[in-house]
């Protein structure tokens, strides 16, 4: 793989925005989830169906591909995955005002995709250009423009925020690996998408039946999600949460 020159400029271009219009941004104060949970009635229902999708056909071939496929491939696989998710995350670091990370996101690409075969070995941790995983709907909130989103859960793909979806169909639109490097179809496109979401979901299921263990699965899931995106936005230094945070009902 290699940057053309599209994709360059549209990188650059984010650079100069980030610098120059986003670096002086104050970060919100407002809470970044909202914790009412008003599509609760939807999110129960589609939740219900995501644990039988599951149990019934999700489960049986997470664990054929678990058993049939080594370790080391599977993990080359998601190294794969993660590395064409690595250009979007530098364009959100450059617009979120963070050029420094935003460079290193560009520097893990170029490295994992020559040095690394195409991603599947990450020689950039090692070297110390940790992952950043930003994506617009971080972006939004950095921006302040959309303080407060809702959890939402949509049937095969899982939990998402308000903010998170809109954020990540908007990223899909200009995402340069698909327009610039790659240079695939929508089909392809589609095929990539939901191999990702199948090799995620195979390294997480076994968290599933801890899931199911729990007093309330769908809160216990909500409150779990809603944590982590809060983790991602705050980038690892999210506000300690209190009991009163949330709402357990």
């Amino acid at each position: 793989m290699k940057l053309n020159k599209n994709t360059l400029a549209l990188l650059l271009t984010s650079l100069i925005l980030s610098t120059n219009s986003f670096a002086n941004t104050p970060e919100p104060q407002s809470p970044a989830m909202n914790t009412e949970d008003p599509y609760e009635s939807f999110n129960r229902v589609m939740f219900d169906f995501n644990m039988g999708f599951n149990d019934t056909v999700g489960l049986p071939l997470a664990n054929a591909y678990n058993g049939v496929v080594p370790q080391p491939v599977r993990t080359g696989l998601n190294n794969v995955f993660d590395n064409l998710q690595t250009p979007l995350s530098a364009i959100n670091c450059f617009l979120q005002g963070k050029p420094e990370d935003g460079l290193s996101e560009i520097m893990r690409f170029t490295i994992n995709s020559t040095f690394g075969l195409f991603g599947l070995l990450d020689i950039a941790e090692p070297a110390g250009l940790t992952a950043k995983e930003e994506d617009l709907g971080q972006t939004l909130y950095h921006w302040g423009v959309w303080d407060e989103a809702n959890y939402l859960v949509l049937p095969f793909i899982g939990p998402y925020t308000t903010r998170s979806l809109t954020g990540n169909a908007i990223d899909s639109s200009y995402d340069p690996v698909y327009n610039s490097i790659l240079d695939v179809e929508n089909d392809e496109r589609s095929l990539i998408f939901f191999g990702n979401a199948f090799v995620k979901y195979t390294s997480v299921v076994k968290l599933i039946e801890d899931i199911k263990t729990q007093p309330d699965p769908y809160v216990f899931s909500r409150e779990s999600y809603l944590q982590y995106r809060t983790n991602q936005i705050y980038d690892g230094k999210a506000p300690q949460p209190t009991l009163d945070d949330f709402n357990f009902e």
